[in-house]
């Protein structure tokens, strides 16, 4: 009776331990869920050729900030990248629309450049 108890408790323990330590929770990390990383994990996926992924990461910056023009920009080369040119300029208008300052501005003449590169932007 006496091993099985001792066992209960360790087991217990153990238990208890585990929970404790375990990893915080990803809803507790509020500075992921913003605009600014969206955005930058959707140029990550461009880069590695994850368009479905960057599609994402974008949309989610925009239903975070409607008016965040580089989310704009991301998506305006996601849909440049994907083939569908008309979108792709349109997206890109609507961040020069929502430019801010002049560090924004820069982002979406550069998107021009590269649409252009695709073919896609005159």
């Amino acid at each position: 009776m006496r091993p099985r108890l001792i066992s209960i408790i360790c087991i217990a323990g153990l238990l208890l331990t585990v929970i404790a330590c375990g990893p915080d929770s990803i809803f507790l990390k509020y500075g992921l869920d913003t605009p600014a990383h969206h955005t930058d994990n959707g140029y990550r996926f461009l880069d590695n050729k994850k368009y479905d992924a960057a599609f994402g990461e974008f949309n989610r910056a925009i239903e975070l900030d409607p008016n965040y023009s580089p989310a704009y920009v991301g998506l305006g080369l996601a849909y440049g990248f994907r083939g569908s040119p008309e979108k792709a300029v349109a997206t890109m208008q609507k961040a020069r629309e929502l430019a801010r300052d002049e560090e924004q501005r820069k982002l979406v003449d550069d998107g021009f450049e590269k649409l252009k590169q695709m073919g896609i932007a005159n």
